[in-house]
């Protein structure tokens, strides 16, 4: 029976097919040959199409045959007859060069940018989240990887084949979501996630929430869209980066203008083409179409919904498509650029996720997103509004009368036969093994089994250690979904000791992140170091300054913590431990009158991480980070106490801020500001360095390592040390040299200060450094990328500690940018 009503739909599919034909076409200048963007299509039957931005079109023909006019502001309109039997059809205007005369000879203002700054000046008035106080709405959105051409071919004497094909053509990839949106000026925006279903998954891919889609509004001076950000074209300085023309106004109940924009600096600035639909009253978006031609072909359409009683008008439809396309620009998906022709090739974005060998040239992807229960006077209270999606607990466990009741869009014969199809896929490529792997590998792991092993452990080297060889990593959630256990042991081929540790981590809530952890370890630290516990990179493929460190102590420790996400934007872990500390090096604290080289500790130690600006998303098993935007704030106090057999009564205080400007012209400013200070019985082990990272050796070319990214390059190890400092960086990237596609070296100037001091030197025996209360600078400059992620570094030294000889004030190194 059911086979029967397939045969029966898709006959009644074919006889529709069959009453109409698609033909393509192409509107050009006829002198130039050059595509024209935007030209109206009039046909007889009262449709009106606009071209692409490459001039294409496509136009569906009834009958026999189609009488359509093609017109385009500056050009002579023509007026054709389209057959049935017509392939392709090429259509040449002409310029009509009395309407370019009477242009040139006005000596008025642009009529277009006139246009465009009175819609600038009414943007307050015009955009939802300025003019309202508080909205709310229901949308249903659709994500869907298919092939556009390969159509199923339908017989009526072909039931097994129908069927087959049913099979075999169904979509790659299908993900369905509702969510409940709200809006207030005091919190912000708020997804709240009720249903998601993935094909072919038990549980959500998390990774299509985490994508910029389908942007609510035109009005932002940024315009984001799969992790690239484009210039709005209603931004404050719109004008600057865009060229506009006014093609023609509506005939609709509320008319609108239609004006073409294109981009004005392409090189420098990223921006779209497209169209805007200006509301000729109140100059809001009726409707927007935007595209952009490239390593991609990218279309977004807005459709938006008037609402008399607020004078507003209302997004109401978004739909987003990408196909392959012929090179030369780049967008962001999956958080990875493609790069000139990598959707169709091997291997590509789209194959390495969805395990393909071979994406077919016809692939696109397609996001349809349609808002309801639009409600322009919400006054509620927002929850959990630190994040900003949260996905519901039920939300993956949806059965299919919810999705029946609140579907929004058509879901297909084709829809249905995705979940067939993307189970073999996922199958065949392994996929569901990739994405696990994806995911631990951006925490530093590779899992093998119910392990995952922490890549940081496998090698480093140092001076002391020589080459050090480990293995290290945690157990998963194949072990057990409530602990880990997580461990580590090294060996150093130098100093011929072995290094371990082994620990347990308890979840007693995975969703506040609210964790118990005990942990045991002993080896080796560097002399004067202060790790963040939170905020800080537990994985680096290279760590440039543990190359040369020299000054390392022994200890042992055990120490207990609760760690918890107080709010999605802030996290924090209380620390209770007890190290046992001997010395490498011949160095001696004097206390009291008492000499101590091997001393104990109990300590306290609370840490956080707050990102007040960043995005999150909620979901049952894990707060996730989908955009860290600055500044952010990580800090940390730290008490010793000489009790229950510790030795010594001290205070360490760390804060540290952290900010970066991006600009449209992919040019960046960072500034990272960072303050310690100390009082107590402070042994030189528990002090603070502003992270030198010069090698003490007289060539310059001896000298000659892989640069840090925070770290002073002309500082020589062990030769500052304090007990309270202040330190900046600041670093300044131009926007990339492009000398061709594959080749776009980066220049940045780098400027970096320290001020500091030390109270008791003369408590610390056997050992002579300097302190830094005159203040310490560096400027540099650094080229990076200029070949697999290399390119090369120099600082020089100046000011109050600034040295005799130039080869002691310079540096001159390796960097290495490497980005899994």
């Amino acid at each position: 029976m059911r086979n029967f009503l397939f045969i029966v739909l898709f006959l009644l599919c074919g006889m529709s097919l069959s009453a109409q034909t698609i033909t393509p076409g192409r509107v050009i200048n006829k002198e130039t040959r050059k595509p024209l963007a935007y030209a109206q299509i009039q046909t007889s039957d009262g449709r009106q199409i606009l071209t692409n931005i490459d001039g294409s079109f496509e136009i569906s023909i009834p009958g026999d045959s189609l009488s359509i006019k093609i017109s385009y502001v500056g050009f002579k309109p023509i007026t054709t007859q389209v057959h049935k039997s017509t392939r392709y059809l090429q259509i040449g205007l002409s310029p009509s060069y009395e309407q370019l005369n009477t242009v040139l000879i006005s000596s008025g203002a642009d009529p277009a940018e006139e246009l465009i700054k009175r819609t600038i000046a009414r943007r307050e008035h015009n955009d939802p989240e300025k003019v309202l106080g508080g909205f709310s709405y229901t949308s249903y959105s659709k994500f869907i990887i298919d092939n556009e051409y390969n159509q199923m071919e339908l017989r009526a004497d072909s039931t097994s084949a129908t069927i087959e094909t049913i099979i075999d053509e169904g979509r790659a990839y299908l993900s369905e979501k509702l969510s409940e949106h709200f809006y207030t000026e005091k919190e912000g925006r708020k997804e709240k996630v009720t249903g998601i279903k993935t094909a072919g998954f038990e549980e959500p891919v998390y990774n299509v929430l985490a994508m910029e889609v389908n942007p609510l509004s035109l009005y932002k001076n940024d315009y984001q869209l799969y992790k690239t950000e484009y210039a709005g074209p209603l931004a404050t300085n719109a004008l600057k980066n865009y060229e506009y023309r006014i093609l023609d106004t509506t005939s609709t109940e509320r008319p609108a203008y239609m004006v073409y924009f294109k981009p004005r600096r392409e090189k420098v600035v990223a921006g779209l083409e497209g169209i805007l639909y200006l509301d000729t009253l109140n100059l809001a978006i009726q409707k927007a179409k935007a595209q952009l031609l490239g390593a991609v072909k990218l279309e977004v359409i807005h459709n938006y919904k008037y609402y008399p009683e607020k004078d507003i008008w209302f997004p109401s439809e978004q739909i987003t498509t990408i196909r392959p396309g012929s090179g030369g620009k780049e967008i962001a998906v999956f958080g990875g650029t493609i790069s000139v022709g990598a959707v169709q090739q091997k291997k590509g974005i789209l194959s390495s996720i969805f395990g393909s060998e071979a994406i077919s040239n016809d692939l696109y992807l397609t996001s349809s997103i349609r808002n309801f229960n639009v409600n322009l006077d919400f006054k509620g209270k927002i929850s959990n509004p630190g994040a900003e999606i949260d996905v519901e607990e039920m939300a993956a466990k949806r059965d299919s009368a919810f999705w029946i009741q609140n579907r929004k869009m058509k879901f297909t014969v084709r829809d249905e036969a995705t979940r067939k199809k993307v189970e073999s896929l996922l199958d065949a490529g392994n996929v569901r093994r990739k994405i696990e792997v994806k995911n631990a590998i951006k925490t530093g792991s590779y899992p093998i089994g119910f392990w995952d092993a922490d890549l940081s452990k496998i090698f480093k080297f140092n001076n002391y250690e020589g080459i050090r060889l480990g293995f290290g990593g945690r157990t998963n959630n194949r072990f057990s979904g409530k602990f880990n256990l997580n461990g580590y042991t090294t060996y150093g081929f130098k100093d011929e000791v072995v290094k371990y540790g082994i620990g347990s981590q308890i979840y007693l809530n995975k969703r506040n992140g609210t964790n118990l952890n005990f942990f045991f370890s002993r080896d080796i630290q560097e002399i004067a170091s202060f790790d963040y516990i939170k905020g800080r990179n537990t994985f680096s493929i290279l760590e440039p300054r543990f190359v040369n460190i020299n000054f390392f102590y022994n200890y042992r420790t055990y120490w207990s913590s609760l760690e918890h996400r107080i709010t999605p934007k802030m996290n924090a872990e209380l620390r209770l431990g007890r190290e046992e500390i001997w010395q490498i090096q011949d160095y001696n604290f004097i206390k009291d009158g008492n000499i101590y080289q091997d001393y104990d500790l109990n300590t306290a130690t609370l840490s956080f991480l707050w990102q007040p600006f960043s995005k999150f998303l909620s979901t049952p098993e894990k707060n996730i980070l989908l955009e860290k935007i600055f500044p952010q704030f990580t800090g940390q106090i730290q008490q010793s106490f000489s009790t229950l057999g510790g030795d010594f009564n001290f205070t360490r205080i760390g804060l540290k801020a952290e900010h970066e400007i991006k600009r449209l012209d992919q040019s960046r400013t960072e500034f990272i500001l960072e303050g310690n200070y100390s009082f107590g019985d402070l042994p030189l082990t528990h002090a603070f360095h502003a992270y030198p990272n010069n090698p003490n050796r007289s060539k310059i070319f001896r000298r000659f390592s892989v640069a840090g990214r925070n770290s002073f390059e002309t500082m020589y190890f062990n030769e500052f040390y304090s007990d309270r400092q202040a330190m900046l960086h600041i670093r300044h990237q131009l926007r990339p040299f492009r000398i061709s596609d594959s080749f776009r070296p980066e220049l940045v100037f780098i400027s970096r200060h320290s001020i500091g001091d030390f109270d008791d030197i003369d408590s610390h025996r056997n050992i002579r450094f300097n302190t830094l209360e005159h203040g310490y600078s560096e400027a540099g400059m650094e080229i990076n990328k200029i070949f697999a992620g290399f390119g090369l570094s120099a600082a020089y030294r100046y000011g109050a500690y600034h040295l005799p000889t130039f080869k002691q004030n310079f540096s001159f190194k390796f960097t290495l940018q490497l980005q899994l």
